[in-house]
């Protein structure tokens, strides 16, 4: 089986996290877990593909993240 997790830092993208998550959110995607825990790594979320992820599933994340970041 297939696990990966990663964590993405959006300090340079000026948005705040929560306002990440909720327009990933109305996409009907989670947008990962944030790492308040760790507050030197900034406005940082924690994602993880599984097995249970396609391809598709990930380019869609990708996709919606740069919608969600006006890319």
């Amino acid at each position: 089986s297939y696990f990966k997790e990663f964590v993405v830092n959006f300090d340079r993208a000026g948005i705040p996290l929560e306002r990440i998550h909720e327009g990933l959110l109305a996409k009907g995607i989670h947008g990962g877990r944030p790492l308040r825990e760790f507050p030197e790594l900034g406005e940082s979320a924690l994602y993880c593909v599984t097995e249970m992820h396609s391809k598709g599933d990930v380019e869609r994340l990708a996709r919606s993240l740069a919608e969600v970041l006006g890319r």
